[in-house]
């Protein structure tokens, strides 16, 4: 049996593709895309970038640190903190959209 999801009587947005589902499926396709793992995304970082967005945003179990405490903790200058800032947050990005 198929039916169409709702689109009033409490749906709280409109279907405008008008899914078509299976009511005797064993599956809930929404709870599977749940249980996929998510992708990792600092991977594609170098561990520079891994290690100063982590600092900087408080990811990761990082303490949360200014840019001077980052300088001062990796013994780098201000310019290569904000260049592996910069271009982790690009690649980030990039795989975000």
């Amino acid at each position: 049996m198929s039916s169409f999801w709702p689109t009033e009587d409490g749906w709280p947005y409109p279907d405008s593709s008008r899914e078509i589902i299976d009511l005797d499926s064993e599956a809930d396709d929404d709870l599977l895309n749940i249980r996929v793992p998510p992708v990792h995304l600092f991977d594609q970082l170098d561990p520079l970038e891994r290690e100063v967005i982590a600092g900087r945003f408080g990811l990761a179990g990082a303490p949360l640190r200014s840019m001077k405490q980052l300088r001062l903790d990796t013994g780098l200058p201000a310019a290569d903190i904000r260049q592996a800032l910069g271009s982790g947050l690009e690649k980030l990005r990039t795989q975000l959209t």
